[in-house]
């Protein structure tokens, strides 16, 4: 006699559709209430190192001779049109070319991280066909050409001669406050940091700070403390406390004089005025990000969405699976359109935008991502396959959350190197 079948309870494919779809509006909301803090990341360590990948792989560069002439092989010679402009489009090893060519044979160049960014440029120059477009976009990529140029330079080592040893130098020239400072800010990292290429930066970020007037042992105990065991990027984030703690230094001891104010007036100005479709004012804002405090990070945010964490999300997707990766997002949007409602509904704006301090925003959004990938696992058993879609990846780790008076002013050298509100047309933008 057999035993009777013992019946299974479990969710159809319509619920688990209905689940995710609800996951990943949750989500995007934990995202959109992060990018209106202006942060990459709730978590310092991953706020940090997203801001770090957007610094190292700009939307915009210039091309290097060698890459000039494999994007010629590859596009051909320039075409010049009779009106507009003449738009093409390349891959020059893991990144990609972007050329624009004017009716005066006047034209601009550059290398974009990936097919995302090269494809939103060249679908927007086509689409503007102004060939003003050139100019503006020369002046943006030898900008940060520029910026790049500076932070790998022997000039920008030569920053570093502050934290030189009395042996290398003449003891009349030892600032021994500073180069004590520095061996403390060594001893608060791990070894292998300080070992580490990356370490050149820090040290001439530490010179520089102590140039402006910043404590040195202030510098060092701001980094005292700092949680490195799930740290991304271990440099990227001690660039990161040092700056906060500049600034917090800084905006305690500063005089009556209202320079760095008007600095911070003149950037939030010129946030306020990019134009949202532009993709030339994108780079620029990218390239701005992370330099001039939260607030301005805040509007970056706003104009452009997934701003502070596109060279990130574009570095994880992998060159491989972007096409599909594209599609796959479109897709998200339109499901995350229909279901919002329904979340609201379900959830009420008061559990999705009143979610606490900042790790318990951060342990949210893990579970919200764990949640996702145990009901796609779910999908596929059952049957759903790639109809259950994958809600949006934001892994990160609670570290400490940043005081308010630590992200109170601007360092100067960030104002040095991030882009001038110059990038103008008939906007009325200052130059």
């Amino acid at each position: 006699m057999t035993e009777p079948e013992i019946p299974q309870l479990r969710f159809t494919r319509d619920h688990l559709m209905a689940m995710t779809q609800l996951l990943n509006v949750l989500s995007q909301r934990l995202a959109e209430q992060r990018e209106r803090r202006g942060r990459a990341a709730y978590s310092n360590a991953e706020h940090a190192a997203r801001l770090a990948d957007t610094h190292e792989h700009p939307v915009v560069r210039p091309m290097s001779e060698a890459e000039s002439q494999a994007f010629t092989t590859q596009a051909g010679a320039p075409q010049v049109p009779q009106h507009g402009l003449s738009v093409a489009t390349a891959p020059v090893g893991q990144e990609w070319g972007v050329r624009a060519v004017t009716p005066d044979r006047d034209a601009a160049t550059v290398m974009c991280p990936n097919l995302t960014e090269a494809a939103r440029l060249a679908d927007y120059l086509r689409a503007q066909g102004n060939p003003g477009l050139v100019n503006e976009l020369n002046e943006l990529s030898e900008q940060i050409g520029h910026r790049i140029a500076t932070e790998t330079s022997p000039a920008a080592q030569s920053a570093t001669e502050a934290a030189e040893t009395p042996a290398q130098r003449d003891p009349s020239e030892v600032d021994l406050t500073k180069h004590e400072g520095l061996v403390d800010l060594a001893t608060n990292v791990p070894t292998s940091l300080a070992d580490a290429p990356e370490w050149d930066r820090i040290e001439a970020q530490f010179a520089d700070l102590t140039d402006r007037g910043v404590h040195p042992a202030a510098l060092a105990a701001g980094v005292d403390g700092l949680d490195f065991n799930r740290a991304r990027r271990p440099d990227a984030l001690v660039q990161w406390s040092l700056d906060q703690t500049a600034r917090a230094w800084e905006a305690e001891h500063r005089s009556t004089d209202t320079g760095r104010d008007d600095v911070a007036a003149v950037t939030a100005e010129w946030a306020n005025q990019l134009d949202p479709t532009s993709a030339v004012d994108r780079a620029a804002a990218a390239e701005a990000a992370g330099r001039y405090g939260p607030d301005v990070d805040a509007t970056l945010a706003g104009t452009y969405p997934g701003l502070l964490t596109a060279a990130t999300d574009a570095r994880a997707a992998g060159a491989a699976g972007e096409a599909g990766g594209l599609a796959q997002q479109e897709r998200e949007r339109a499901e995350a359109l229909t279901a919002e409602s329904a979340a609201r509904t379900l959830c009420g704006d008061d559990v999705l935008g009143g979610l606490g301090g900042d790790e318990d925003i951060d342990r949210q959004e893990a579970a919200v991502t764990q949640d996702a990938e145990a009901a796609e696992h779910r999908g596929r058993q059952s049957g759903a396959g790639s109809e259950v879609e994958q809600a949006r990846d934001h892994k990160v780790t609670a570290q400490f959350t940043p005081t308010r008076s630590a992200m109170a002013t601007a360092p100067r050298s960030a104002m040095a190197t991030a882009p001038t509100p110059t990038q103008t047309r008939a906007r009325g933008r200052s130059r």
